[in-house]
């Protein structure tokens, strides 16, 4: 096929990997924070990017074998779990700008938190570290958002095949 369609896959599998470890990571967290309602939101997004790259792949295992039908539930899936998983992506980017234009006031309040009796790293070394972090995190959602819309792209080619 395409390269566009060597990207969808691409993006969809390491979509998949990397929300999935995410969405690992926030349930052990709800087994320890008392605050369950905000982790809940946050497993719940980033579980719609995990169950839209599966439906992702779906949806690519059918373009390429037209002998593999999509269920009928697809095709409602990848839209419902696409939008919820574009405002994953659009939150995750809004909030990497916000942290990278106020960095240096978070971590001041960030180091204030820490433990009296324990080293205190430099704030250069933590600046390096969350600047790394947000970038990371941006590009996932970018990854997430150009994923998405290849998603609704090739169902709507698949759609139109169909007819």
């Amino acid at each position: 096929m395409s390269s566009k369609f060597g990207l969808f896959r691409f993006l969809s599998i390491i979509s998949l990997l990397i929300a999935g470890f995410f969405t690992l990571i926030m349930l052990l967290a709800l087994l320890v924070t008392p605050a369950l309602s905000a982790v809940l939101i946050f497993v719940l997004l980033t579980g719609s990017v995990v169950i839209h790259s599966v439906l992702s792949l779906s949806l690519q295992q059918s373009l390429k074998d037209p002998a593999k039908p999509l269920k009928s539930n697809t095709p409602g899936g990848i839209r419902i779990m696409g939008f919820m998983a574009i405002f994953y992506a659009v939150m995750l980017i809004t909030n990497g700008i916000y942290g990278l234009v106020h960095l240096d006031e978070m971590l001041q309040e960030a180091m204030k938190q820490l433990p009296k009796n324990q080293p205190v790293p430099s704030v250069q070394a933590m600046r390096s570290l969350m600047t790394g972090l947000v970038i990371v995190l941006v590009l996932h959602a970018v990854g997430v958002l150009i994923n998405c819309a290849l998603s609704f792209g090739y169902l709507r080619q698949w759609q139109e095949k169909k007819q």
